[in-house]
């Protein structure tokens, strides 16, 4: 019996299908690439201000409002925004060695002893202060300087006619000490090491910052076109089953009419149920997709995770020029992994010139100056005298006082200092072997980030046309299964093969992009392509543009 009109069309009409459902997945209109608002992240995280998901029963996201949002939200950033700050709180704690000291003592104390002489006091009392101030500078240099005071009363017991005896006794001094070390321990490298090695450590943590940013964006992009290929699949299958459904209708026909044997509809029910599994599958797929994403974003109220994503943007094929030359270039100046690598190379070099200095001699120059004075309060004397007379004679500079002198010490064989010096030199070399690794890592993900665009974008275009070859054998078949030649058992193999060609095209896309979201990455230059900027950043990080550092 000829079947209807209608149903002889049905193939041309699910080719047609297939093509429009794929043409919006895949097209020149640059809706995934287009420009973006600029999305600026600051390091410090009290300065990134949360962001809400977008109203609604759904959630609808375009790609860039996604990767705002996961800027915004997620909590592996501040992770890294804690470590820097963390990292910059150990400069001011290095720094701290060079602030000066405050010191102040006030004591009194009393004695008593059995006398042996009538000059000899049974008992003695004491007060004393002494205000002090000092330090270290970056050249090493010790200094202090110091105001000290001492009431003395050890009354005697003697009278002895004409003994005159001076008691109470009241003394000052003014002394200012300075050592300066002239071989070990000289020099501003040596002394600011720890602070220099923070400010290094700093800008290390930095650069982790800037890595953390750039996995964030490629993390969510991916995880995006991960959602958009689980929706597009599920489409997919759906189509699949309808075109089961379709030509289990046109196999009961044509077993009603006695065309075909009641057999024939085992196969097609069959592959009714392989698409019913095959839509459950791609169901989870998108869950398992919606899930990942939702996590890079944050999302922490729980009646959000029951709201789909609905992604807003199609893919489209980012014209690019791959140049690797140019590409590994890029790398090797931007990367974040190659500044920090320059970074433990000037750590090291710092390391270096410490311990070799720790070789060499002490010796030190010292220098101390001071000035003297002396007050008592005995009527016979004088009426009145106290500190003010003490310190009235610091201030005429009647009684100075001065010393000055070398201390040279060295250890024998000194051994600590040569095995420290040793380990230092040898850190040095692995920190500079280190980084010839890294480069050689770098140029050979670069490469291969270009090999899987290429291959990636001829795996698409191998794709499509697997695809559309599918469509024109399965038409050509139902047209042999129309006229009796062929078998419902391999009209549904052909069905599978249209199937499997649909889904092994909408993953070629989704391949696509996210290899190019790994060159741009494996390049550097991943964040000015997304328009995301970084702000906060220290300014000593400019300083790593090249590699100059990285020479011992």
């Amino acid at each position: 019996m000829k079947i209807d009109d209608r149903e002889r069309r049905f193939p041309r009409r699910a080719a047609a299908a297939a093509l429009l459902a794929l043409t919006p997945f895949w097209s020149g209109a640059a809706l995934a690439t287009g420009e973006s608002a600029r999305v600026t992240v600051p390091i410090e995280s009290g300065k990134r201000q949360a962001q809400p998901l977008p109203e609604g029963e759904r959630i609808e996201l375009s790609l860039s409002q996604a990767i705002e949002l996961a800027l915004r939200n997620a909590l592996d950033l501040d992770v890294a925004s804690l470590n820097y700050q963390r990292s910059g709180f150990g400069i001011g704690a290095a720094s701290g060695i060079f602030d000066p000291i405050v010191s102040a003592d006030v004591n009194a104390a009393r004695r008593e002893t059995p006398t042996t002489s009538s000059f000899q006091a049974p008992a003695s009392e004491s007060q004393r202060f002494e205000l002090g101030i000092g330090g270290l500078t970056e050249l090493g240099t010790e200094y202090s300087l110091g105001l000290t005071g001492l009431r003395s009363d050890s009354p005697t017991q003697t009278t002895i006619p004409g003994y005159v005896e001076i008691n109470p006794t009241f003394s000052s001094g003014l002394t200012a000490s300075v050592t300066q070390p002239l071989l070990r321990g000289f020099g501003r490298d040596v002394n600011t090491r720890l602070v220099v090695q923070s400010r290094l450590s700093r800008d290390s943590s930095a650069w982790d910052f800037v890595a953390s940013v750039q996995t964030a964006v490629q993390l969510v992009e991916n995880a995006y076109w991960d959602l958009v290929y689980a929706l597009a699949n599920l489409d997919s299958k759906k189509e699949a089953l309808e075109r089961a459904i379709d030509f289990n209708r046109i196999t009961k026909i044509k077993i009603d009419v006695g065309a075909l044997a009641p057999i024939e509809i085992v196969q097609t029910e069959v592959t009714i149920a392989q698409r019913e599994q095959e839509i459950i599958l791609a169901e989870g797929q998108i869950g398992d997709a919606q899930d990942r994403l939702k996590r890079l974003l944050n999302v922490t109220d729980l009646s959000a995770w029951n709201r789909p994503i609905v992604p807003t943007d199609k893919p489209s094929e980012e014209k690019v020029e791959i140049d690797v030359e140019a590409g590994i270039r890029s790398a090797l100046e931007v990367r974040p992994e190659v500044k920090q690598a320059l970074v433990a190379i000037e750590s090291r070099k710092i390391s270096l010139v410490y311990n070799r200095n720790e070789l060499k001699p002490r010796l030190d120059a010292r220098g101390t100056y001071g000035l003297a004075g002396v007050g008592f309060n005995n009527d016979a004397v004088k009426e009145g005298s106290s500190y003010s007379d003490a310190f009235s004679q610091i201030g005429s500079w009647d009684y100075p006082n001065w010393s000055v002198g070398l201390n040279f010490s060295v250890p024998l064989r000194n051994r600590t200092a040569k095995a420290n010096a040793a380990i230092a030199a040898t850190d040095l070399e692995l920190a500079n072997t280190n980084l010839a690794l890294l480069k050689q890592n770098l140029a050979l993900e670069v490469r291969t980030a270009a090999r899987n665009v290429d291959t990636a974008r001829r795996s698409v275009a191998a794709a499509k046309k697997a695809r559309e070859l599918a469509d024109r054998n399965l038409d050509a078949e139902r047209k042999k299964f129309d006229n009796g030649m062929t078998t419902s058992f391999t009209v549904a193999q052909v069905q599978n093969d249209l199937t499997t060609a649909r889904s092994n095209e909408l993953l070629a896309i989704a391949g696509y992009l996210k290899s190019m979201v790994s060159w741009h990455k494996a390049i550097g230059d991943l964040l000015p392509t997304k328009n995301v900027e970084l702000a906060g950043l220290p300014d000593s990080m400019s300083t790593y543009a090249t590699e100059e550092g990285a020479r011992p």
